[in-house]
């Protein structure tokens, strides 16, 4: 039984890898059991563990859909998102039906990502230390005494979740223009020659200013989107204060990325609620499929089944014209109905 899952995963690992994903899959059970109803529960349960392998064998390496298989049916049923249901027959013993499940790929990837079941894209950042020992002292970026910087010299690459952050080095000091106080109020033309030099368009100015009680404020700076982040530290006179704004430095910068990209998302993304009129179920995965193909369609959400009909969500970027020229393109059209649109 495990060489045939094996086999069955080789395929659909293989099948799944070249394409844009979908996280939909068909699947047609035919399932006896004491009566029709306990069939019937069984060929549910049944039939979202073989979608959630199947889909996750388009995302996942072979060795990992073994792995994933020991997950109890309970915590499978938390990846689905609806199950479309056609031809269902049910009476005795037997329930049959072709079965249309849908993935929850979002919590799919997290939680391969979080088991370490697939790498999530690095993102190199560039970090560039600013220093003041006191109040009124001169901000410090290359000097020697500046500490701050020599502390996140010393972490070498640092590395959290899928950010690799890199300390500014002395080839930088080329850019004449790069100052301490040029460094904290950076204009449009010095970053962009510090990020054509990292190589990356995250730059990240952390400001370290010793207040009169030893404890220090820490301001980050996001050069790309100019947001800002602070926060302080206490000298509890027991650990390196240095030690602790780094570390507490990484987590916010984290969560300022998390927060640019959902900003990103919010303005780029659009959504439109429809509806497709289907012959049967696999003119349906067809066709969604071809449509989550499109480069501008970030995912295909089903709704709900029934009466040769299925509701769903298109969520894309660029305008809604781009969209309707592109669906032409693979052979759909589309009418205006009230607030949603039926495509055909």
């Amino acid at each position: 039984m495990k060489f045939l899952l094996y086999v069955m995963i080789c395929f659909l690992w293989a099948f799944g890898a070249c394409a844009k994903t979908d996280y939909a899959a068909l699947v047609e059970v035919d399932v006896t059991a004491e009566d029709s109803v306990k069939a019937k529960e069984k060929a549910m349960t049944d039939a979202q563990r073989q979608a959630f392998l199947e889909v996750a064998a388009r995302l996942t390496e072979a060795e990992n859909i073994e792995k994933l298989n020991d997950l109890s049916d309970n915590e499978i049923a938390h990846f689905i998102r609806s199950v479309g249901v056609e031809n269902e027959k049910a009476g005795g013993t037997k329930y049959t039906a072709d079965l249309t499940v849908q993935i929850d790929g979002q919590l799919l990837k997290d939680y391969l990502i979080e088991n370490q079941m697939i790498q999530s894209e690095t993102v190199e950042m560039l970090v560039l230390p600013v220093f003041k020992s006191e109040y009124d002292a001169q901000p410090l970026l290359w000097e020697n005494a500046n500490d701050w910087r020599k502390n996140w010299l010393s972490k070498g690459l640092i590395k959290f979740g899928n950010m690799q952050l890199h300390t500014i080095s002395d080839r930088y000091r080329n850019l004449y223009e790069l100052s301490a106080e040029n460094a904290l109020y950076m204009g449009s033309g010095l970053y962009e020659q510090i990020a054509q030099m990292a190589g990356t368009d995250r730059i990240y100015v952390v400001y370290a200013q010793k207040l009169p009680n030893e404890d220090l404020k820490i301001i980050i700076k996001n050069e790309k989107n100019k947001s800002e982040d602070s926060f302080t530290i206490y000298n509890d006179q027991k650990n390196d204060i240095f030690d602790k704004a780094v570390e507490k430095s990484v987590m916010y910068i984290s969560n300022m990325e998390r927060q640019m990209k959902n900003a990103e998302k919010s303005i780029s993304v659009g959504q439109i609620n429809a509806v497709y009129i289907y012959q049967d179920m696999k003119d349906w995965l067809t066709k969604s499929t071809a449509m989550t193909e499109l480069s501008m369609v970030e995912g295909i959400d089903t709704q709900s089944f029934g009466g040769g009909k299925v509701n769903f969500i298109i969520r894309y970027t660029g305008s809604l014209e781009a969209l309707w020229q592109a669906l032409q393109e693979i052979g759909l059209s589309y009418e205006t109905a009230g607030n949603y649109f039926i495509i055909r």
